[in-house]
């Protein structure tokens, strides 16, 4: 949950791509739908701009329709052109579900002292924000309304376990095998899986790409602001609704951040340490394959009995069934395409490039992926002459998206590392630099490759770039 940081300005998106599709490959048809794998952002902001282009999808989600916007304490980081699209897409009330901060305060974890604080107007995107993820998926969800309808555009309770490309002309097609024992045909696979995809898995071949284990364990979780937590939150709150972050303080390594929310009354919080040992996995893509209850309470309740009170209050004060502990994990081939030999299926957000958070890239870039593929797609639906289907996936692969995809996630790995060291003087060396270094060294735009990426594909497609 840490606030989009470190990265580096990029330039316009180059127009070139692996393979000129448009000239090399048949036309698709447009009578067919796109079948979208996965119902979390990514996938339901697919299925959000392929509905405004009148794109027929088919969306198949392996939890409950229930359980897919349940409120399990996770949250986002929103860049600015997260935020940009939802204005052009206009989706229903989204800056009431935002939560809008005035600024960044960071502090030392076993004191509680303040180390610096920082406005949001001061940091180079000028404005800093998260949203639940539940939330956000029910955004989504309320702006598709009735064109979600179960067993026909969106298959709960199911996932893909085989899926075979075609390519033969105005027959071309993607022919995908459900759990539930369903066949579907669609023009092309989005997948939206997460980090555990299995699709990535068949695409790439297991044994060509390993999970690779972060060293870093991160717990989350949401706590009800009581009487005595909103007292010790005066303190970091003073100047209006703050982010909070928490830097390795001696003793006590590792980092650990808060966000009250914007009703006041609940703040999500994330604790994170370095970690030799890979923890118990769960199967629950929901809280990102972690384990939930007393036993994840407890073993941070143990690792915080040194930190400030303000820390232990938070953590105290969530109930234990509202508590997760991860691994995080990203995987080991970042020199892999992005889209399928045959350009029929896309790998997208999470199943293309996973990340530990602490770039606060993740969602970020994943609805950028969404965004940036369906408008084309939706492109294909109007002049499928012009603009096909495989061209439209293939942006995926372009050398600055893969350049920038890759860099990525190396760089949030080595911050991952750095903020949870457990080193001394390592602590202070991170201190000395987040209490003087210039705002935009520790902030830096890094939301601009996004920006271009999206802009690109409005243009090309004809449509107006996303505003300032």
């Amino acid at each position: 949950m840490m606030l989009n940081n470190l990265f580096l300005l990029a330039g316009a998106l180059p127009h070139i791509i692996r393979k000129d599709f448009n000239k090399v490959l048949p036309k698709m048809p447009t009578n067919i739908p796109v079948i979208i794998s996965g119902g979390g952002p990514c996938g339901l902001l697919c299925a959000v701009v392929l509905k405004k282009y009148d794109v027929p999808f088919i969306l198949v989600e392996r939890v409950s329709e229930e359980k897919q916007t349940a409120d399990v304490g996770s949250g986002f980081d929103m860049a600015p052109t997260a935020t940009r699209i939802f204005e052009h897409l206009e989706l229903p009330n989204w800056q009431e579900r935002l939560t809008t901060f005035k600024g960044i305060t960071m502090m030392r974890m076993g004191s509680g002292s303040v180390v610096r604080k920082l406005m949001a107007a001061d940091l180079p995107d000028g404005e800093a924000s998260a949203v639940k993820r539940s939330s956000l998926q029910q955004c989504l969800k309320d702006k598709l309304g009735e064109s979600l309808v179960s067993g026909r555009t969106v298959h709960y309770g199911a996932s893909i376990v085989n899926h075979e490309e075609s390519v033969n002309g105005s027959d071309s097609k993607v022919s995908v095998t459900l759990s539930t024992g369903v066949t579907l045909e669609g023009r092309c696979l989005l997948v939206c899986e997460g980090w555990k995809s299995v699709t990535r898995q068949r695409l790439l071949g297991e044994d060509k790409d390993p999970i690779n284990f972060c060293h870093v364990a991160m717990w989350w979780g949401k706590s009800e602001i009581s009487l005595e937590l909103d007292n010790l939150l005066k303190t970091t709150q003073a100047e209006g609704r703050n982010f909070c972050w928490f830097l390795g303080d001696g003793g006590n390594p590792g980092n650990f951040v808060f966000a009250p929310e914007s009703d006041g009354k609940s703040i999500l919080w994330s604790a994170a340490q370095s970690c030799d040992t890979d923890p118990a996995q769960s199967d629950d893509l929901t809280i990102r394959g972690g384990v939930r209850g007393q036993a994840s309470k407890d073993e941070l309740t143990k690792i915080c009995k040194d930190r400030c009170e303000v820390i232990r209050t938070i953590v105290a004060d969530t109930p234990a069934s509202a508590v997760t502990k991860v691994g995080l994990y990203d995987r080991a081939n970042l020199d892999h395409d992005f889209t399928s030999q045959q350009g029929l299926v896309a790998l997208l957000g999470d199943s293309a490039h996973p990340q530990t958070p602490f770039l606060g890239q993740g969602c970020n870039m994943a609805l950028s992926d969404a965004f940036a593929v369906c408008t084309r797609l939706g492109a294909n639906n109007k002049d499928p002459q012009k603009f096909s289907v495989q061209a439209a996936l293939a942006c995926m692969d372009s050398p600055t998206r893969k350049k920038f995809s890759k860099y990525v996630v190396q760089e949030a790995r080595k911050i991952s590392l750095l903020s949870t060291s457990p080193s001394y003087y390592g602590g202070i060396i991170m201190r000395m630099f987040m209490k003087v270094a210039p705002t935009k060294m520790i902030f830096p735009r890094v939301d601009n490759e996004n920006r271009n990426f999206v802009n690109v594909a409005l243009t090309e497609c004809g449509h107006q770039p996303l505003r300032p």
